[in-house]
Order: C-alpha cells, then sequence, then structure tokens
C-alpha cells in the first residue's frame, strides 16, 4: 500500500514558522514590515492571480468582452470594499476579520466540515491577538481602526469558540488528514513565539497560500513551476502596480502605516471578490 506524497504546503509551513522565527529576532520592526512586503508580494498573492484564470475555466465567459465584464466586476467589488473602508474602518476591520475566518476555512473544510473549519479560521486569526495585544493594538489602528482595543478584547472569547469548533470537527470526522492536527498546535507555538506580524508571514504565505496556489493549479491542468508562474504573473504585476498608484493618497501617513494599509486593506479588498468566484466555482469543480 503506497502512501500519497504530502503536499508543498505540509513542509513549507514548519520551515516558514522558523524563518518567522529568525526575522522576529531581528533588531527593531522594520526587518519585519520589509519581509512582510516582500513574501505577501512574491509568496501571498500569487494564490489569488489565478482568479482569472479560475473565471476563464467555470465562468460562462463567451469572448472577450465578457472577459472584460468579469474583471471590471471583480474590480469593482474590490473597490467598493475600499471605499468602505474609507468611510467606516472600525466595521470594515472587523468584517476582514470575520470573512477571513471564513476563508480560511477552505483550507480545512473539506476533511473536518464547515462548522470545525471556521473554528480553525477564528483560532488563526485570534491566538495572535490573545497573545500579543499590546502588539496588535497599534498594528489595527495603523490601519484605521479607532476603536482597536475592543477588537482586541474580543480575541479570547473568538479563540474559546474557535477552539471548540475545530476541536470538534477534529474528533468527529473520519475524514481528518495528520495536517489538521498539527498545524493548529504549530500555530499555537507560533502565536506564542513570534511577533504578530512575522505569523500573519508563517501562515499566510507558507500554509494559506501555497496549499490554494496547489489546488487551484491542479484544477487548471497547470503542472511545474514555469506554467504556473506564466499563470500568474500578469494579475500579479497588475496587482503591483495598483499598489503603487495607491502611494500618493497614502503620503500623509507614516512610512510603516502606509505598508501595513497597502497590504492589509489590499488584501481585505482583494479577499471578497476571491472569495465570491471560489464560491460560484466550487460546485462546478465538483461537478
Amino acid at each position: 500500500m503506497t502512501t500519497a506524497p504530502r503536499p508543498p504546503a505540509f513542509w513549507l509551513f514548519p520551515l516558514g514558522l522558523l524563518l518567522a522565527l529568525g526575522v522576529s529576532a531581528l533588531p527593531g520592526e522594520w526587518p519585519l514590515y520589509a519581509v512582510l512586503a516582500i513574501s505577501t508580494a512574491l509568496l501571498g498573492l500569487p494564490h489569488g492571480s489565478l482568479d482569472t484564470a479560475v473565471a476563464k475555466r467555470h465562468l460562462p465567459l463567451q469572448g472577450n468582452l465578457q472577459l472584460l465584464g468579469f474583471l471590471a466586476g471583480y474590480l469593482a467589488l474590490a473597490g467598493l470594499l475600499l471605499a468602505i473602508w474609507w468611510q467606516a474602518p472600525n466595521v470594515a476591520l472587523a468584517a476582514f476579520l470575520l470573512y477571513s475566518a471564513v476563508h480560511f476555512a477552505d483550507d480545512v473544510a473539506a476533511r473536518i466540515g464547515r462548522l470545525g473549519g471556521v473554528g480553525y479560521g477564528l483560532w488563526v486569526l485570534s491566538l495572535p491577538v490573545t497573545f500579543h495585544p499590546e502588539q496588535v493594538t497599534p498594528l489595527f489602528e495603523m490601519l484605521g481602526a479607532t476603536q482597536a482595543a475592543t477588537l482586541v478584547a474580543v480575541a479570547p472569547y473568538t479563540l474559546a469558540l474557535g477552539g471548540a469548533l475545530l476541536g470538534g470537527g477534529l474528533a468527529l470526522s473520519p475524514r481528518r488528514a495528520l495536517s489538521d492536527w498539527r498545524d493548529p498546535l504549530l500555530l499555537v507555538g507560533g502565536a506564542a513565539l513570534l511577533h504578530p506580524l512575522a505569523y500573519f508571514i508563517a501562515y499566510w504565505c507558507f500554509l494559506h497560500s501555497p496549499r490554494h496556489l496547489e489546488l487551484a493549479a491542479r484544477d487548471l491542468g497547470l503542472h511545474g513551476w514555469r506554467a504556473r508562474l506564466k499563470a500568474v504573473a500578469p494579475t500579479t504585476l497588475a496587482t503591483y502596480a495598483l499598489a503603487l498608484a495607491a502611494l500618493p493618497f497614502l503620503m500623509d501617513l507614516p512610512s510603516d502605516a502606509i505598508l501595513m494599509r497597502i497590504v492589509f486593506i489590499g488584501l481585505a479588498a482583494l479577499t471578497v471578490p476571491h472569495m465570491v468566484l471560489e464560491f460560484i466555482a466550487s460546485p462546478r469543480r465538483a461537478a
């Protein structure tokens, strides 16, 4: 009986935690900000950059005109999220954390169920806030939140809820994999030892993104790094251009706040259309 090979993320995540631990040991916070920007640009964004290819495969897009319509709708939805953040940053940040938990549920929901997956997502997000509230509060404030302390105070409760749902999903599902037990435990260690930004780098760039990139690339028949790089390059480069275009509107902020807003508000805006597309495409993949 042969054992199926482990997916790349199984090995990448422990490596990412070790690298993040090394970055956390560097003096000052600017190395963290630099690594955050570089790792998000090179490792985090590409899994969402396959959305155009996913849409072409699973949506009834006939010709370039309908493809342009899809892209316009995708960007319009992202723009709406940016406008909401501009007007109501506290609501936007709270919503971002909640829908990110739902999105991260996709990492494990196929094996431990949707509720167990949501518990996993809450676990991922609540751990660093619970362990390091004094470090997370100023980060939330950089994103425009004026009620950061309130959001931080809720984290122990969402962690408890997430742990209960995750534990129930793990206990009840016969399809659970080794990583479904291992990764939440590694996340506890990472959250305890790492700066919250380093923790985010390890999870986002070395577990979530490679896991979803692998699944989407396999679905699209993209084999080998050259084919995948060719597929993600156009959208990734366009995202870089949009980030650069946003800089003039943020120049009155401190440089660390500029970077935080570009990374996290940008991700918040792109996550919603990405999730909508995945919601539409997933049943078609199963079919």
